[in-house]
């Protein structure tokens, strides 16, 4: 009402009091927005204080500490309800009864949750006293800038925990300490107005120039859209016919046509003839729209233009004048680069990167169709042999060529019912209906032929082959887990079989596989479970016939399979990768023992070439003699030349870093090699081991004698010793010292024992 004249206000005034009424409601849903978030870690970080405050006063304070703390609960388990309604939804303008109610709340808040810590704070002392005044103030300062965007609601907690603390302390008896705890606390109450009211006043100039941004941005966007409508390069029009009007220059270069004959055109016939699946439903929905005459948005279509198929996403709306339909406006752009981008994540999805193959997703997706469809097929699992040589030798670059080359042979291989995939690595499967045994062999044999063809990439001239295992389904897996274990236990036969054939799955193959399964497992444990043990065979001076060392011998005392054998683990331990743990734990223990030999023997160890690959080998060699005390030139490592074919530079280099620690090296199976000459003249080993297969026959072949005599100047002449194993008779020991080695080792002296049986002859002298 105009108060001057009683009469109503003019429709301008009112629409402006309406407009800055709504502006200050939603400032206030903003600000109680804000307080309800940082409520839940308020009513947290209370709720563990004044869990703390029960469990450590309890005793102390009896049922009034347990019934506010029930209160507590109770009060945090509601005001959550309430908290999570309040910002489970977007900030929404709110009237002057919902910042009442939180004003409300907060009272409420300071009064149930400081109470207690007051009331104690006033009447204990010591430990009580100081804890609770610490939650009183902790909760104070916290409720402050909990309800800060609310300044009546910071103002409604922080007096209503001053009235407490007042009240509290006539209750108690006011005194001049009490006294002057009300005074200080009254000061902060008025400090903390003073802080509080600036933070509130911060926070809302901060949602002010928000809200006004919001608003200036939907203006900016309206005008933006309208600008887009008006003037896009890629605006169309069409006639009451759908012939199009006017076609942009934009617009006809898009669609590679001519001003005359876009307008000879129509929007039906231009988007006429394009595939099926995504296209084809686009389609239906735009004529559906057209036909209704009604708007439509980002409608995705795709069309053949140029030659090619393009995509383009429309939006249009129909145009009335007086009623009278005379055609449509809209916008158009080209999307084609988004869908074949699209196109190809869906399609990488679903394929190797690499040779473009279906990948194991989908070759899991295929296996179950068949299976469902219940029809025989064969399910044929291959590795590469010698792929990891060729991929370490000649570079990555050549290794991913080749697997291209022996992706495109294998597909030229496959019929039409036929399916292929790449499951990781050099492994690839392939699924075909053949499944009589006739059939299957033939294309196996097929397989491994194309495969072992040579090939050049780069200049290199490389040959790998293929191991191929063969389950048929139904009758070796009536399920993809079924058939794709059979094959890959029969793919395990093909690679112990000397690799390069193929083999069909057995029954016993998946019984074998599953035994070998079961004792890696138990081979991952044996290390913790401390049944691992090292026996030691001696190493004797052909001259003296004293006991100069040892060589340290791993066995596995297995629960329920007694002493199983080194040739049956370690094996499987190279193979899964474990024989890295376990050599490291062999490390550490025969150094732990070593050290305890009054003699001051040195103590031996064979380094497998796959723990050799680890690159930290050396710093877990000094970590074990450190810890032991052992001396370094008291610890000889024993490698064969199989470390030094792969890479010969990383292993060298790797042996270096072994002997600068002081570490002697020792070059184990001298002789049964391919280049030993080679290696002993880019590495000083301090000495060789000649192989008992030359040991064992120089009673009965001249040229063993021959090849002992030649190692033995090649070792004196690169100043290195000799050591002989396996010597088991009394004449191979007097040969072996006539020829001059320095070392003697076999069961002519001693069978590997273990550690607690080599008292007796550590300080025993041989018959030299």
């Amino acid at each position: 009402m105009d108060l001057a004249n009683g009469m109503p206000a003019p429709v301008n005034e009112r629409s402006a009091a309406d407009a800055g009424q709504g502006h200050d409601d939603l400032l206030r849903g903003r600000q109680i927005f804000a307080v309800e978030q940082n409520t839940e870690r308020g009513l947290v970080s209370f709720g563990v204080a004044a869990t703390f405050a029960t469990v450590l006063f309890h005793r102390e304070w009896g049922g009034t500490i347990l019934a506010w703390y029930l209160c507590v609960l109770g009060f945090c388990a509601i005001r959550f309800a309430v908290m999570r309604r309040t910002i489970g939804r977007t900030p929404s303008p709110m009237g002057r009864a919902a910042e009442r109610q939180l004003i409300a709340w907060a009272a409420l808040s300071s009064l149930v949750m400081t109470s207690l810590p007051v009331f104690v704070s006033m009447q204990s002392e010591g430990l009580s006293f100081a804890f609770m005044l610490a939650l009183a103030l902790g909760t104070f300062w916290s409720g402050c800038f909990v309800f800060a965007p609310v300044f009546g609601a910071a103002i409604a907690f922080m007096l209503v925990e001053l009235v407490l603390a007042v009240a509290a302390g006539f209750y108690a008896g006011l005194d001049w300490q009490r006294g002057m705890l009300m005074a200080l606390f009254a000061c902060g109450v008025g400090g903390a107005i003073h802080i509080i009211r600036q933070h509130s006043e911060l926070f809302r100039h901060s949602v002010v120039q928000q809200l006004d941004l919001e608003q200036n941005t939907e203006v900016i966007g309206l005008l933006l859209r309208e600008h887009e409508d008006q003037s896009s390069d890629w605006l169309w029009q069409t006639d009451a016919a759908m012939r199009f009007v006017e076609p942009s220059r934009r617009f006809q270069d898009a669609f590679a046509m001519s001003d005359a004959a876009l307008r000879a055109s129509s929007l039906e016939v231009l988007l006429a003839g394009s595939s099926g699946g995504e296209a084809a439903v686009g389609q239906v929905r735009l004529r559906d729209a057209v036909v209704a005459r009604q708007s439509f948005r980002d409608m995705v279509v795709c069309c053949g233009s140029a030659g090619e198929e393009r995509w383009f996403n429309l939006s249009g709306r129909p145009v009335f004048v007086e009623g009278r339909f005379i055609g449509y406006r809209g916008v158009m752009a080209d999307v084609t680069a988004a869908k074949r981008a699209e196109a190809r994540v869906i399609h990488l999805a679903h394929h190797d990167p690499l040779t473009d193959l279906p990948n194991r997703a989908q070759f899991a997706a295929v296996l179950d169709r068949a299976f469902a469809a219940n029809r025989a097929f064969a399910l044929i699992s291959l590795d590469l042999d010698g792929f990891k040589p060729v991929n370490d030798c000649y570079g990555h670059p050549v290794g991913d060529a080749l697997l291209m080359e022996v992706a495109r042979r294998l597909r030229r291989l496959l019929g039409a019912n036929d399916f292929i995939a790449r499951l990781g690595g050099d492994e690839f499967a392939i699924k075909t209906l053949r499944h009589d045994q006739e059939s299957v062999e033939s294309f196996c044999r097929r397989i491994l032929e194309v495969i072992a063809e040579p090939l050049t990439i780069d200049g290199y001239t490389v040959a790998v082959g293929a191991s191929v295992g063969v389950a048929i389904a139904p009758v070796d897996g009536a399920s993809r887990e079924e058939i794709t274990k059979s094959a890959d236990a029969a793919l395990y036969r093909a690679k112990q079989g000397g690799r390069g054939t193929f083999r069909f799955f057995a029954a016993e193959m998946d019984q074998q596989l599953q035994e070998r399964q079961r004792l890696v497992q138990a081979l991952r444990v044996a290390v913790a479970r401390e049944e691992l043990r090292l026996y030691f065979q001696p190493f004797i001076d052909a001259r003296t016939g004293v006991v100069t060392g040892c060589e340290a011998l791993i066995r596995w005392q297995h629960p329920t399979r007694g002493l199983v054998p080194p040739a049956d683990f370690i094996p499987l331990a190279e193979e899964s990768g474990l024989i890295v743990p376990i050599g490291a734990w062999v490390i550490e223990e025969a150094c732990r023992q070593a050290a305890t030999w009054q003699g001051g023997q040195r103590v031996s160890l064979n380094i497998s070439p796959v723990q050799f690959k680890d690159r930290d080998l050396p710093e877990r060699i000094l970590a074990a003699l450190t810890l032991s005390g052992l001396s370094p030139s008291r610890l000889e490592l024993e490698v064969t030349e199989t470390i030094l074919i792969d890479d010969a530079d990383a292993a060298l280099d790797s042996l270096r870093r072994i002997r600068a620690l002081g570490v002697r090296v020792a070059l184990d199976d001298f002789g049964t090699g391919y280049s030993s000459l080679s290696y002993l003249r880019r590495f000083p080993f301090d000495k060789i081991k000649i192989d008992r297969c030359f040991v064992s026959d120089l009673d009965s072949r001249p040229d063993s004698q021959v090849i002992v005599r030649a190692i033995h100047d090649i070792a004196v002449g690169l100043g290195m010793t000799v050591t002989a194993e396996g010597v088991e008779t009394a004449e191979q020991a007097q040969q072996l010292r006539i020829t001059g080695c320095d070392e003697f080792q076999g069961f002519l002296y001693s069978r590997p024992r273990p550690a607690a049986d080599l008292w007796d002859i550590m300080d025993r002298r041989y018959a030299a």
